[in-house]
């Protein structure tokens, strides 16, 4: 869809939207919401454009990009060996070996002010760790995981009791209320 073809089909849709229109109107004592024929229509109009759209928006409309002085990893802790058990049930609670590769970034964040600038960023980082024996990088959201600092580390492996003793896995328990003959495992992925 061409930006000629866009903007009129958005002229069509705003010039049927009057200042005080609104998607759903209200009853004022009742508080019940309904849409007149005419929200209708500009509702139609609306998922009829999104969907030839395919639900996403163009960012052509911008005047500046800005790109902030974000990497995609920070490689703070990169090289160092660790112990991972990923949680994904494919795992079947394994613990491997694993190198830290660092604080990678899991989105690219976007903002667009209202002077029409683009601000692009990395954000939500979070410990990326390669594991050759699986040959895929694991984040620290999706497993337990702990760096290895003397060869003893190597032979111990991620229990259950492991993450049991957890701090914020035992504050989790007392503040969870137990349910008659449910499961009080640990919780995983």
């Amino acid at each position: 869809m061409t930006d000629k073809v866009l903007q009129k089909k958005m002229d069509s849709i705003k010039k049927n939207m009057k200042l005080f229109d609104d998607i759903l109107g209200m009853e004022f004592k009742t508080g019940k919401a309904y849409i007149s024929k005419k929200q209708g229509r500009i509702i139609r109009k609306l998922l009829s454009l999104f969907r030839e759209m395919r639900w996403h928006l163009a960012f052509t409309y911008h005047k500046k990009l800005i790109t902030e002085d974000t990497k995609p990893i920070n490689q703070r802790g990169c090289g160092t060996p660790v112990k991972i058990r990923p949680c994904g049930a494919e795992y079947k609670n394994k613990t491997y070996f694993g190198i830290l590769l660092g604080d990678m970034a899991l989105q690219i964040h976007h903002s667009i002010d209202a002077k029409g600038n683009m601000t692009a960023s990395h954000s939500f980082y979070n410990p990326a760790i390669f594991v050759p024996e699986l040959k895929k990088i694991i984040y620290g959201c999706e497993s337990w995981w702990g760096e290895i600092e003397k060869e003893e580390d190597l032979k111990e492996i991620i229990s259950d009791d492991t993450i049991g003793n957890v701090w914020y896995v035992k504050l989790l328990k007392v503040l969870t209320p137990k349910k008659e003959g449910g499961d009080t495992s640990v919780p995983t992925k």
